[in-house]
């Protein structure tokens, strides 16, 4: 019969205590390219997210406050969203929103500018099989 084998509790690295984790499908992907990003191992990221996450679970009575790294990666990922959000905005300068609009008007629909993006961005997502009436029925 073998022996099972001990880990110190107090020794980093490979000696650590271990946890499997079933992870669901495409979160390994995820969770490699932030360790990529924040330059450390996929089992260094792990840790530091449960750490992050323990620590703010348990803290209920207390003040919350983000480390000067949490408010580095809230600041990029900030950025992030407004370049994606300027690009977009620029793409639909490119549609002619009121042409489209008055067309949609002569068919008995007001719609405003938002509106307007929304109904196109729809379309052309259903149309290509992302949108919520896709998921209905699957793209042939």
């Amino acid at each position: 019969m073998a022996k099972k084998k001990t880990v110190s509790k107090t020794r980093p690295g490979r000696g650590a205590d271990q946890f499997i984790v079933r992870l669901p499908p495409g979160m390994r992907d995820t969770l490699s390219e932030l360790a990529g990003e924040h330059g450390r191992s996929m089992n260094a990221e792990v840790v530091d997210a449960l750490a992050r996450y323990i620590r703010f679970a348990t803290a209920e009575d207390e003040d919350l406050t983000l480390s000067e790294e949490g408010l580095v990666q809230i600041s990029k990922r900030l950025q992030a969203g407004v370049h994606h959000l300027e690009g977009m905005l620029f793409d639909v300068r490119d549609v002619d929103l009121d042409a489209f609009i008055s067309d949609q008007r002569s068919q008995g629909l007001s719609l405003t500018r938002t509106e307007a993006i929304r109904k196109i961005l729809r379309a052309y997502l259903d149309e290509r099989g992302y949108g919520s009436e896709s998921k209905k029925s699957p793209p042939a």
